[in-house]
């Protein structure tokens, strides 16, 4: 791309994630689903409750709770202006163990709020699943300081190699991913965007 992307945290991008194109294509939503079970069954603890991120993680959730026969919650951005005024939607008891469910990590910052808000009504998160993962060194801190643990199903070094290897990158433009990878925050002024 000539523009760069503008995320929700301000930060210029040279790629976009889009995962929620995904609930439109059966075939290669179930991949992605049971390729999150499988990794759910592999690394994260007994949970009891599924939560989903507004907007994009509640499908993936909803999916997830439904294979696992679980409750399911989601979380909104911020508690609703009118009604109850819930961030959280849904049945959570004090004590459970919830697994938070996000389709895309960047700097982490909605998992951290989604997480504290579970944790403020009695929640137990440790967990969080992600499809996909930029591995900004900012969501690394915000995860740690979060005190949950990410497991995901790829990220963009990955991805950005995988797409030069099909031949629909060249080694130039995986070079300006790695290297937006690397500083997120300078980069569009690095590049003169800013």
């Amino acid at each position: 791309r000539k523009k760069p992307f503008r995320f929700d945290s301000g930060i210029l991008s040279p790629v976009y994630v889009d995962n929620r194109i995904l609930i439109s294509y059966p075939k290669e939503r179930n991949i992605v689903l049971n390729s999150i079970l499988s990794l759910i069954k592999k690394k994260v603890r007994p949970f009891d409750v599924v939560a989903g991120v507004a907007t994009a993680g509640i499908p993936h959730a909803a999916w997830i709770a439904h294979k696992l026969n679980l409750p399911m919650i989601f979380v909104r951005a911020k508690p609703k202006e009118h009604g109850q005024g819930n961030a959280v939607e849904g049945s959570l008891k004090r004590g459970q163990k919830v697994l938070v469910v996000e389709d895309l990590i960047s700097t982490a910052g909605s998992a951290k709020r989604v997480t504290e808000a579970i944790r403020t009504l009695g929640g137990k998160v440790t967990d969080l699943i992600a499809i996909y993962t930029h591995n900004l060194k900012e969501s690394e801190v915000n995860l740690k300081s979060a005190k949950v643990n990410l497991y995901y199903l790829t990220d963009t070094k990955t991805t950005a190699q995988l797409a030069k290897q099909s031949g629909f990158l060249n080694q130039q433009q995986v070079d300006t991913i790695l290297d937006w990878v690397k500083d997120p925050k300078n980069w569009g002024k690095k590049m003169g965007y800013e």
